[in-house]
């Protein structure tokens, strides 16, 4: 412990606060709150080695100096506190996991109100609900409620200048009937406004009283023959019903009522939220947190109840119900009340059917946390190949990047080499590679090796970068020669703690360094089989080379003697004939047709 952070433990006033715990570079690692500053504070480093959890004392290790706001109440320190997580995001508390902000519905405050998702928040007098974090579901909602209540999707800010102006024209939603004209007044802003006011109780549970209401004016509509205005409400009614019915939970009790339930593994942790309105449940929240390594569930659950009604523009509702026991459930009441403006209770049911939802919120929190997992397992799944190479040939680590060389050459002339990559057993083609042999003259493919991989390696030894590193493993295609060959410029490279193999093709015998026998690798192995893989796809590669290379050669040569035709001049003409024999059999009008081809070439 450093003398400045001594100093300061010896100074700690005994207040409610806020404390900021800083690593030596000055970071804000862990942010906390206390109704007593020296007490808490003090406990972190008086009880070092005697922690529950091991993140406590990996922490205090890295605490190097440390700052204090008083406050004058705990309620007004958790406040605080929630603010500055948000704002600084410590690496020791709990956060968010995925760190995005969640969608809104936002009602507009216009004379013809719109209703759209958004996740942003303007204080511009505008109504949110939400957040939501099942997108998908509250955009597929929202559409239908929109279609058949016929609101506005434009963006068009109406107002009465703007309709006696007539600033805007109807568009194609008024002429296929899910938009009833407000932007040229053709709809009676009362009207429209009493719809919206419809839609905001459905999404806020109070679906009852407004089905009861559509069902009165479908039959009302319906007595007095106004046929088509019922066929409406009846649509409306429908949409509401078929919605209502997928939320499958129902209670007499009406109040509004929020059930948490968190599961915890390792490090990870998923958190559900149900929403219950007018004993409805209305919408299932889940979020994902990070940094809850070795805690209790009890100081993950209330941490996460902090940050989830700190959100702006949150339903807040009468009770709230929890999964267990938190220790500062007193001050989190009064703060939530404060919210709210009027009592709100906090409850850790046991028994009955408030426990039977809380169990409920819990197996999906379970299910979710094990989805998640899956597929974070899929994204670092590691392909039974490379683990059976590693285990055949006994290497160091995992062989994820792999380059494959192999030799090309027509009776010993225009010798090409081919460079594959595979990455994770798969095609890496960004890092393909084609060389022309230039310092090697007629059949030497062990020559042909050496030139390839000293200019491969010679390069890539200076500008490898986490992103472009060298390779796990190193295969030529061939036996002792070619592979000997490749082990010496590696070796001379500085590079010889690079594993490198041989694959001869006939018995596809894997030769190592130093080996005299080849490492028989049984033929069903999926190891063998990635790299036959690997070899074809760097003979393919090489060979689709080598017959570019020798088209060029054979188009060109039946260009050569001719007189005053330089290359740009035979590409010219072959660019507008596309071959040589449709050349040949061009008139001599049709060739001089060609700007930059004249007389004097063609005489010549």
């Amino acid at each position: 412990m450093n003398k400045k952070l001594e100093h300061r433990l010896q100074n700690l006033p005994t207040n409610s606060g806020v404390y900021l715990y800083k690593d030596r570079n000055g970071n804000i690692i862990y942010i906390g709150k206390a109704k007593n500053l020296k007490n808490r504070i003090k406990s972190y480093f008086l009880n070092i080695g005697k922690h529950q959890q091991f993140k406590t004392e990996i922490l205090v290790r890295k605490i190097h100096d440390l700052e204090y706001i008083i406050t004058d109440t705990e309620l007004e320190a958790l406040l605080l506190e929630s603010n500055l997580i948000k704002k600084h995001k410590p690496k020791y508390n709990i956060l968010l996991k995925d760190d995005r902000s969640y969608p809104y519905i936002r009602i507009t405050k216009e004379l013809y109100p719109r209703i759209f998702i958004t996740r942003k928040i303007v204080k511009d007098g505008s109504k949110y609900l939400g957040p939501y974090t099942n997108v998908k579901a509250i955009r597929h909602l929202l559409k239908s409620l929109k279609d058949v209540f016929r609101i506005r999707t434009c963006r068009h800010h109406i107002t009465e200048e703007a309709i006696s102006k007539k600033k805007f024209k109807l568009c194609l939603n008024y002429h296929i009937k899910i938009c009833n004209g407000a932007c040229c007044g053709l709809e009676d802003s009362v009207v429209y406004g009493k719809k919206v006011k419809n839609i905001i109780a459905f999404l806020n549970g109070n679906d009852r009283e407004l089905m009861k209401e559509l069902k009165g004016n479908m039959l009302k509509a319906s007595s007095e023959m106004k046929f088509e205005e019922a066929a409406l409400y009846r649509d409306q009614l429908k949409v509401l019903q078929d919605f209502s019915l997928q939320q499958k939970v129902e209670n007499a009790d009406m109040s509004a009522r929020d059930y948490f339930a968190v599961v915890v593994e390792d490090n990870d942790a998923c958190c559900v939220v149900f929403k219950v309105r007018n004993g409805r449940l209305i919408a299932r929240n889940q979020y994902f947190l990070d940094g809850v390594y070795q805690k209790a569930v009890t100081e993950i659950l209330e941490e996460f109840v902090k940050i989830y009604y700190s959100q702006q523009n949150i339903d807040l509702p009468e009770i709230v119900l929890l999964q267990t026991e938190i220790d500062d459930s007193g001050t989190v009441k009064d703060w939530l009340s404060e919210l709210k403006g009027k009592v709100v209770n906090i409850i850790f049911p046991k028994i009955g059917e408030k426990s039977r939802m809380i169990f409920l919120a819990e197996k999906n929190a379970r299910l979710l946390l094990n989805d998640m997992k899956l597929e974070k397992l899929k994204k670092d799944y590691t392909p039974r190949s490379l683990e059976s190479l590693k285990r055949d040939l006994r290497l160091p680590k995992l062989p994820a990047i792999i380059e494959c060389f192999d030799i090309s050459h027509f009776a010993g002339r225009q010798t090409v080499a081919s460079l594959v990559c595979f990455k994770n057993a798969k095609p890496f083609k960004s890092r393909y590679r084609k060389f022309k042999i230039q310092t090697v003259e007629g059949i030497d493919d062990f020559a042909s090796m050496r030139e390839v991989v000293r200019r491969r390696y010679t390069r890539l030894k200076v500008e490898a970068t986490k992103e472009n590193p060298l390779p796990d493993l190193i295969m030529v295609d061939g036996g002792k020669g070619q592979l000997s060959s490749a082990v010496a410029i590696l070796s001379e490279l500085g590079l010889s703690d690079i594993p490198i193999i041989g694959l001869a093709k006939r018995l596809e015998e894997v030769f190592l360094p130093g080996e005299s026998e080849p490492e028989m690798i049984p033929r069903t192995s999926s190891a063998l089989k990635l790299l036959q893989q690997l070899r074809d796809e760097a003979h393919r590669f090489a060979i689709t080379f080598h017959r570019d290379l020798r088209g060029k050669a054979q188009v060109s040569s039946q260009l050569d003697g001719i007189k005053g035709l330089g290359p740009k001049k035979k590409e010219l003409l072959l660019k507008t004939f596309g071959s040589v024999k449709k050349i040949r059999e061009a008139s001599t009008e049709e060739i001089l047709a060609v700007k930059g081809i004249t007389a004097e070439i063609e005489v010549a």
